[in-house]
């Protein structure tokens, strides 16, 4: 791309603007944000992550301020699964754990995307929330490692 400058670097106080491009896209409305929690997207069964957690014999702490369903809570459970299938003796049901955690994940996440997507006017967290998609696609076994296209 010649001689163009990378968006950031030409927005001042690039730290700054991306804390308020996320609390633009993650923390407004309903109907122009991309909303990281699965309780805003129909397909999720309420309830869903803690029923999970209880499976795994974790719980969330008091100090999160944030609803349970967070994206980060999701992402915290496959992570600590990844590193319980390294104990021979829990394995199979980790990995059966882990499935459904990534299946539960998978039907709201590519809806969170596309809604990052649509609604991140410079770009970052849409590129971040498609990253995150592919990973989790890949994680699952998914061949189709496609992009998802702005609707």
């Amino acid at each position: 791309r010649g001689g163009e400058e990378p968006a950031l670097r030409r927005r001042e106080e690039a730290q700054l603007e991306l804390g308020a491009d996320f609390c633009g896209l993650c923390l407004m409305t309903v109907t122009n944000s991309a909303l990281p929690y699965a309780s805003q997207y129909p397909q999720q069964e309420p309830g869903m992550i803690k029923h999970l957690l209880l499976e795994a014999g974790m719980e969330v702490n008091d100090d999160f301020k944030e609803p349970t369903d967070h994206l980060a809570i999701y992402l915290e459970l496959l992570s600590h699964l990844h590193f319980s299938l390294g104990e021979s003796f829990q394995q199979r049901r980790m990995n059966k754990l882990r499935q459904k955690t990534l299946s539960a994940l998978l039907e709201w996440l590519p809806e969170f995307t596309n809604n990052c997507l649509k609604h991140d006017p410079y770009g970052f967290y849409a590129a971040l929330s498609q990253l995150l998609l592919a990973i989790v696609r890949f994680d699952d076994g998914k061949e189709d490692l496609s992009i998802v296209a702005p609707e």
